[in-house]
């Protein structure tokens, strides 16, 4: 069980924490500030819940806070204070507590604190050379993004950098590559973690309807409008907008939310009143360099969007992860579709590396899923991936040679497979339209 370290000086309020966590977490108790150092040091616990008002000083678990992270600078303080000074609590946040509670304390929500103050603690602990445990990012109790490549290393410590901060992020990277699971791991990982994660898809919403749900509507701003309604902007008050695909948001549209991103206040449609919202925005885009490349992105407000910008790399690029991913996805798939034997044969490992994944992890699993229901034992095989090895040359070549074979190989299969029929194969192989028309002409395949 995980040790809990639990610092009150009042009797009853510390006897009523220990039974309410005894069941769930070894709790060891301190009642002072130097009894709270020696346990910590005697203990080593998981998670310390600190009273604010240690030994009659209002705010003395502040300076507690900074002793036990020099101890320990992995060290989850979650912070309980009977103080009704409003920036006590954020204040303690700033000083490196991983949360803070209000007296009286709901057991059930400190319960839930300190379960996600152990896992990320787990995730933070540095791991010996050795193991075998893959770097990951968790995005929620049962989301991760993986990788140990060394490019998504410094994806994952960026990451938590950014969730430190409230600054504006746009992301950008192919279709595919984990765009919104890495906005919701800054989300995930930032005081805002216990609001809203509200995503849009600029590009899924009719342009005569994404204003007004983005910014709500006033009842009778237009035919149907029979009564008020909240935009997305609002209901992600304290938490995280997600706009995914930035570059498809009207050009008149980009001006309104410019000037939300410069003052925080909206104007519902049809109103004529502003209000306040504390939302923080991060954009996504295919476009690694929006600001260059023509893209319909205004350039004030990219600028305004990528205060910091990570470049999310292709699945192609990260070398052992594609293998470490699929593994992770045969696994969900034991689970999902009751085959507890299902493996990637050597002979699929060897295409998964070959091909060049123009469809990124989403094609990946895609390919995994479908291959999972299909083969007709427990090993996948690259031919239940429509990633056949060729073996009628016995000729060696090079690994970009490798890679564009079976790139055309599989155009070709799924071509036919479709009947010529784009839409079709996009849907089936998880490609965008585009992308497969570039592919179709660069190896010059008949439709």
């Amino acid at each position: 069980m995980h040790k809990v370290l639990i610092v009150e000086d009042n009797v009853d309020l510390r006897e009523n924490m220990r039974w309410a966590l005894m069941s769930s977490y070894t709790v060891v108790e301190a009642d002072s500030a130097q009894s709270c150092i020696e346990a910590f040091k005697r203990s080593a616990p998981d998670v310390v819940c600190l009273d604010m008002g240690l030994d009659n000083i209002p705010d003395g678990g502040l300076a507690i806070i900074d002793q036990l992270l020099l101890l320990n600078r992995f060290s989850k303080i979650i912070v309980i204070t009977a103080n009704t000074n409003p920036t006590l609590g954020p204040e303690a946040v700033k000083r490196g507590a991983f949360d803070f509670f209000n007296k009286p304390v709901d057991i059930n929500q400190l319960k839930q604190a300190i379960d996600r103050a152990i896992k990320i603690s787990n995730l933070e602990q540095p791991q010996p050379e050795s193991s075998q445990q893959l770097p990951a990012m968790q995005i929620d109790t049962s989301i991760f993004m993986i990788g140990t490549s060394e490019v998504m290393k410094k994806v994952f410590d960026v990451i938590k950098k950014l969730s430190r901060t409230d600054v504006n992020v746009l992301i950008t990277g192919e279709s595919g590559t984990g765009k919104e699971l890495c906005a919701r791991a800054i989300h995930y990982h930032s005081e805002r973690r216990t609001n809203n994660f509200v995503p849009i898809n600029c590009g899924a919403i009719p342009e005569n309807l994404i204003e007004s749900e983005l910014f709500g509507y006033v009842k009778g701003a237009f035919t149907g409008a029979a009564a008020d309604k909240e935009g997305l902007i609002e209901s992600a008050e304290g938490g995280t907008l997600l706009l995914d695909e930035i570059g498809e948001m009207p050009k008149n549209l980009q001006v309104n939310l410019l000037r939300f991103l410069e003052d925080q206040k909206i104007q519902r449609v049809g109103g004529t009143t502003f209000s306040t919202a504390d939302v923080r925005v991060i954009a996504a885009t295919n476009r690694k360099n929006p600001a260059d490349d023509g893209s319909s992105i205004r350039n004030d407000l990219y600028y305004r969007l990528s205060e910091f910008q990570i470049d999310l790399p292709p699945l192609r690029e990260r070398g052992e992860d594609i293998v470490h991913i699929a593994n992770t996805l045969i696994e969900k798939n034991r689970r999902k579709f009751n085959r507890s034997r299902l493996h990637l044969s050597s002979r699929s490992e060897q295409a998964l590396l070959a091909y060049s994944w123009p469809g990124n992890v989403r094609e990946l699993e895609n390919k995994l899923s479908r291959a999972s229901i299909t083969c007709s034992n427990d090993r996948i095989e690259p031919e239940d991936l429509q990633l056949a090895l060729s073996r009628s040359s016995g000729n060696i070549i090079n690994y970009k040679d490798a890679r564009e074979a079976f790139e055309k190989e599989y155009l070709e299969t799924l071509i036919q497979r479709s009947n010529g029929n784009i839409s079709e194969a996009a849907k089936l192989s998880g490609i965008s339209r585009p992308t497969l028309y570039t592919m179709i002409k660069k190896f010059d395949i008949t439709i």
